[in-house]
């Protein structure tokens, strides 16, 4: 769902684990991207020596090291020979300019909060809004958040935004090793020719953080030549003690990253991620949202059937929303969107934030208008959910 979907967790302690773009099976609050989506991939991060100065305004969540360990991003820019050549139809964009106020004003004060998670939702809408943008990458940029500056670095390269070759040539030189290997991939994304080393040092870490991050960068900004790298760096060892769970989800982001770069064997394995057992609820929820992104037809059904039997309660509530949010993509007249709705009024914040990331691409009136009345939550991260999606629709 958006970039922030993919899941990073930006936490303020350094020696916390970290997850975030997406969530696991039963998430804390934190561990949740402002995309929306559930992710438990958790890497264990050292405390980070940092040489650039915090940023002027407070951290966010996302943004100031809304994790202490390196984010991960999951949002690519291309669906290759995967993709349909039947486009679906996209949502109505918001014209209203009283809602994109609202929104800009959410995600400004969400720039300026102490927590990581919150600035980092902020960054993620700088994607989809020039004036956002402008106001919030140059300072995320030097955020005293890694996360934040990794989240801010794939921003810039999504916007294909020049201005800041310089800031992403300093960046080359950041403490954290997640950052540098963005700022290289950004730079060569840019036309710019950069030693791609630090991108390959992060996919063959034997920590957790760094390679999930990698494999988003690669699956985002890389060629078809990348996949033998994806293939190799799946098989190297991770850390002694590295949780088995870990384990498999990262292997699942070298996955979804070649089947990004059109490889068919990891598409296959994306797919049956969709079947993973219960207590892998995370990789079932990643598949969803990784089968949306590649514009998989193929698997359109069994994600009408996803969301189906979540709405009916048979499988879990965020598997289920993160089938919707991919039907919503592919066979938009099929999703669920009275569920999606109600969803966006669920006793648990988490559930509606990812149902306001769902709602920013669904097609509908109704789903416009019930996006437009979660920007009066209580939960400002749901707020903030809620803007970045607004924000999509209105591009």
């Amino acid at each position: 769902m958006g970039l922030l979907s993919g899941c990073v967790t930006l936490s303020d302690d350094p020696q916390a684990s970290q997850s975030w773009r997406t969530a696991g099976a039963s998430p804390a609050a934190d561990s949740r991207m402002p995309g929306g989506a559930m992710r438990s991939l958790v890497p264990q991060a050292a405390p980070e020596t940092r040489t650039t100065p915090p940023a002027s305004v407070p951290s966010i969540e996302e943004s100031a090291v809304f994790m202490d360990a390196e984010p991960s991003l999951s949002e690519t820019n291309q669906t290759g020979p995967l993709a349909t050549s039947n486009t679906p139809s996209k949502p109505n964009p918001i014209q209203a300019e009283g809602a994109l106020a609202q929104a800009r004003t959410i995600l400004l004060e969400a720039a300026r909060d102490a927590a990581p998670a919150l600035r980092a939702h902020a960054v993620e809408a700088a994607e989809f809004d020039s004036t956002l943008a402008n106001r919030v990458l140059p300072i995320a940029l030097r955020d005293a958040n890694r996360g934040v500056r990794f989240i801010a670095v794939v921003v810039v390269a999504h916007r294909g935004d020049e201005s800041y070759l310089p800031v992403l040539e300093r960046l080359r030189v950041d403490p954290a090793l997640s950052v540098r290997a963005a700022a290289a991939a950004a730079l060569a994304h840019l036309n710019r020719k950069v030693d791609r080393t630090p991108l390959a040092e992060a996919a063959f870490s034997k920590t957790p953080e760094h390679r999930a991050n990698a494999s988003m960068l690669i699956g985002a900004f890389g060629t078809q030549e990348d996949v033998r790298l994806l293939r190799e760096a799946s098989s190297s060892p991770f850390a002694p003690g590295t949780p088995e769970a870990q384990r498999r989800i990262v292997e699942f982001g070298f996955a979804v990253a070649a089947a990004e770069l059109g490889d068919p064997d990891a598409l296959e394995s994306v797919r049956a991620g969709v079947f993973a057992p219960e207590e892998q609820g995370e990789l079932a929820l990643l598949a969803c949202e990784a089968l949306g992104r590649l514009g998989d037809q193929t698997y359109a059904g069994v994600l009408e059937e996803r969301a189906f039997r979540a709405a009916s309660g048979e499988i879990p509530l965020e598997i289920g929303l993160a089938a919707a949010g991919a039907v919503a993509q592919l066979r938009p007249e099929m999703a669920p969107l009275a569920w999606i709705v109600e969803s966006g009024s669920h006793e648990q914040p988490l559930i509606r934030q990812q149902a306001a990331a769902i709602l920013g691409l669904t097609v509908g009136s109704e789903a416009e208008a019930k996006l437009l009345a979660m920007l009066q939550d209580p939960d400002p991260l749901v707020r903030a959910s809620a803007a970045v999606s607004v924000l999509r629709r209105g591009r």
